[in-house]
Parts: C-alpha cells; sequence; structure tokens
C-alpha cells in the first residue's frame, strides 16, 4: 500500500513511524515532510494547501491512501478534494472539520446534543463583550477566537482587566485575522486536563490512551503558551469508571450527533477534556491527531495502526481492533531558543540528534528540521520530540532527561518537569 502523509511536523514523523509498522505499507510519502520522514521514504515538494497538486500527485503515483496530519488543509477541505477525485483520505471533510474550524460551532454543537461544556456567549461587537464583561460578575474567564488561530486564539482570563485587553486582542486589534470575526467568553473551568484521540467512522470508534499535554513554554507551567513542550501517556487520573462516564456523556453524544447532522466523519477527534468536581467537561474539539499528544500516544498502540486509519477512510471500522502495551509513554519537546516567540533558524544540530537516535531506549520524532548535505539543521520553532517508553514514569524521566543532559544542545532548550509529579504513581 503506497500511503502519502500530508504535513511536515512532529505529529506526521509519528504517524508516518506507526504506518512503517504495517505488512500493509510498502511506500511512504510525506509532502512536504522534514529530515525525519525522509527515514521512511520520500518527501514531495508540495504544501499542505496545494489541493489540486496533492490530488494529482495521487493519481498519477497510485496513492492508495492519504493521512492528514495537521488541521488547516482539513478545515479548508482538502479530504472532500481528495475524496471527490476516488482518492482514501484519512481525516474529515470541511463539514466535520468545522468543529475545530470554529468555536462557536463546536460550542452550539455541544449544545444540540447535551454535551457538557463551560456556559458561553458569542459577540461580534466589542463594545458589547466590554458590557458584558463588566455586568457578568465574572472573576474568571476564557476569552477565543473562533477561528483557527495557530493554537493561540485561547487566553486564560484571571481577572475583568484581562478579560477587557482578550476581547481588544481579538476583535479590535484583529490580532487572529478573521479567525477573530467572533469571540467566545466562556466561564473558566477548573479541574485536571487531559486528551482523548479517537479514530471514528460510520458511528464506529476506537478510543486511543488518554495523555496529558504541557502548552506552557517553561518549568511549572509558566511562561507563554506554545504548540505543546511536552506529554505523557496514558493519564493516571482516568479511571475506568471516569473513562465510562467520559465515554457516555460525551464521546459517544458527539459521535452520534454527527451522523443524527449528516456528517461524514473519516478521521481522529480529538476531545480535549477538563476534569472538573462535577465531572468532565469538553474543552475543545479538534479534527486531528494531536501534537505531541501522537508522539506519546502511537507508540503504545499494538495492532495494525495502518489497517485502522484505511478501514475509517472506507467508513466502516467493523471488526477493527487496535491494544496498548501496557507501557507508560513520556515526550520531551526540544524547541528553538526563543520559541513561541522568534527564533534562529539553521543551527547545526547533528551530533546532538546523532547520539539521541542512536539511544535504543528513545524515539526521535523530528519536526522542524531540514536536511542539508551532511548537517540536520533546526527550521522550526518545535525541532525534534523525543519520547520514551517504560514500565513506569519514573523510568521513561530518567531515561529522556539522562540522555539530554548528556549533550550540550546548542540554541535549543526544554522543560525539565514533564511528569514530575507522577514519579511515584508508576
Amino acid at each position: 500500500m503506497h500511503v502519502l502523509i500530508v504535513g511536515s511536523g512532529g505529529r506526521e514523523h509519528a504517524l508516518g513511524w506507526a504506518v512503517s509498522r504495517s505488512d500493509l505499507a510498502n511506500k511512504i510519502t510525506t509532502t512536504p515532510g522534514n529530515a525525519g520522514t525522509l527515514a521512511l521514504g520520500e518527501n514531495i515538494d508540495l504544501e499542505p494547501d496545494e489541493h489540486n497538486d496533492i490530488a494529482e500527485f495521487c493519481l498519477e503515483h497510485k496513492v492508495d491512501l492519504v493521512v492528514v496530519g495537521p488541521e488547516a488543509p482539513l478545515v479548508d477541505g482538502i479530504a472532500d478534494v481528495l475524496r471527490n477525485k476516488g482518492i482514501n483520505v484519512f481525516g474529515p471533510g470541511a463539514a466535520g472539520a468545522l468543529l475545530e474550524g470554529s468555536k462557536v460551532f463546536a460550542k452550539q454543537f455541544c449544545d444540540r446534543h447535551g454535551i457538557p461544556t463551560a456556559s458561553y456567549e458569542v459577540f461580534e461587537n466589542a463594545n458589547k463583550a466590554h458590557r458584558y464583561i463588566d455586568s457578568s460578575g465574572l472573576e474568571t474567564c476564557v476569552v477565543k477566537a473562533d477561528g483557527l488561530a495557530a493554537g493561540k486564539g485561547a487566553i486564560v482570563c484571571d481577572d475583568p482587566i484581562e478579560a477587557h485587553a482578550a476581547i481588544d486582542t481579538i476583535l479590535e486589534e484583529r490580532k487572529f485575522g478573521d479567525a477573530g470575526n467572533q469571540a467566545i467568553i466562556e466561564d473558566r473551568l477548573t479541574g485536571f486536563e487531559t486528551t482523548l484521540l479517537v479514530i471514528t467512522a460510520g458511528g464506529k470508534y476506537i478510543k486511543l490512551p488518554y495523555s496529558q499535554d504541557h502548552k506552557r513554554a517553561y518549568d511549572g507551567d509558566k511562561g507563554p503558551n506554545t504548540g505543546g513542550m511536552g506529554v505523557f501517556a496514558p493519564t493516571p487520573k482516568v479511571t475506568s469508571d471516569l473513562d465510562e462516564q467520559i465515554t457516555r456523556e460525551i464521546v459517544e453524544p458527539a459521535i452520534k450527533g454527527l451522523l443524527k447532522e449528516g456528517i461524514e466523519y473519516h478521521g481522529c477527534l480529538y476531545f480535549g477534556l477538563m476534569i472538573t468536581e462535577d465531572g468532565p467537561g469538553l474543552i475543545e474539539f479538534n479534527c486531528r491527531f494531536g501534537d505531541p499528544e501522537a508522539q506519546a500516544v502511537l507508540p503504545l498502540i499494538e495492532g495494525d495502526f495502518l489497517g485502522a486509519l484505511y478501514a475509517a477512510s472506507k467508513g466502516d471500522l467493523g471488526g477493527i481492533t487496535l491494544t496498548t502495551t501496557g507501557k507508560k509513554s513520556l515526550t520531551v519537546v526540544l524547541a528553538s531558543e526563543g520559541y513561541p516567540g522568534k527564533y534562529r533558524k539553521g543551527i547545526n544540530i547533528s551530533k546532538d540528534l546523532e547520539s539521541l537516535v542512536k539511544n535504543p531506549d528513545l524515539l526521535v520524532f523530528h519536526a522542524g528540521t531540514t536536511q542539508e548535505d551532511d548537517m540536520l539543521l533546526t527550521s522550526g520553532g518545535r525541532v525534534v520530540a523525543i519520547t520514551s517508553l517504560g514500565d513506569s514514569f519514573q523510568v521513561c524521566r530518567e531515561e529522556i532527561y539522562g540522555a539530554l543532559k548528556a549533550l550540550p544542545l546548542k540554541g535549543l532548550f526544554y522543560r525539565t518537569d514533564i511528569g514530575k509529579e507522577l514519579v511515584t504513581v508508576g
């Protein structure tokens, strides 16, 4: 089977790695890919927004399955373009991807199908939003841009002053462009966060292990929000009883809701959850695998992952099963100094990465890397994700941080506290 993976990040390298373990995979192509995906097969020079060119490549080179990694092309309808040309795609069409593409749509979808989520109000006018903040009595809240904002459109506000500033940022200053045509002000849920990735098609679904991402740049959950600096899985706090409640109150209503609304969803549905004292609530939907969640979760999966993706693309998961290894997984992201702000590109990290790749206890998933002659250079904010599997989170931490401390890693930084609170959990 010839598989084309669309995207260039660590998620796409992890997807390619997971696909490559299947006996069904005989050729893997990534577009545009990175230095790591080159080890899996071929990279081609097409960007994810070049939908028709990607379709032509698939038809010319007899691609059996396209796996779309990032959200933007899914929201823009790449899966619809490819399916209309008879190409199998793992990834929802534009109608399903709207669950991530519009936070207003996602909230209204939750209302229609009884999915617990934070109370909210929607605004297009900044003055009306400011009046609501003053009159509502909200001490804390979350202000969100409606559309895609590269993971930076949700602003957590500790007081009304910050809420007013967030509204100005979205609706007046237009920091997020058209993604900020509308803004949501919602209650701030408190508890612990977890993520659930679900492969779904035709009303059936396969749940993958729960994980917990760390968005802040620095230790102690300090600094600006990033795309994710580390993750662990499975989340120990999610008990079997809690899993059953999440499935009953959130997952199944969402899957059934898609069917009721006539939305064919063949892909990964990402549930961002907050577990409060009153039970689980949905923070957000995503229409694809998380990054860096995929780098931690996919190595825990046993079974034919590619077979599951292909079956989902056909709309029928009947008879498909995936199991887990029973191991713990921990992922630490190495990022360029300055990220998520301005950072240098073109730093030679060849020796550091060579040492990590040779370590049999680690998996290295590339993101912001490029190969030039015999040099491996940085090309993005998040550069690589290092994953360790073990019988305990303590073992995972020792393997990863022991390896990282032995390297100079000039021009890169990483959080040293991923999974620190879990070393006594096992």
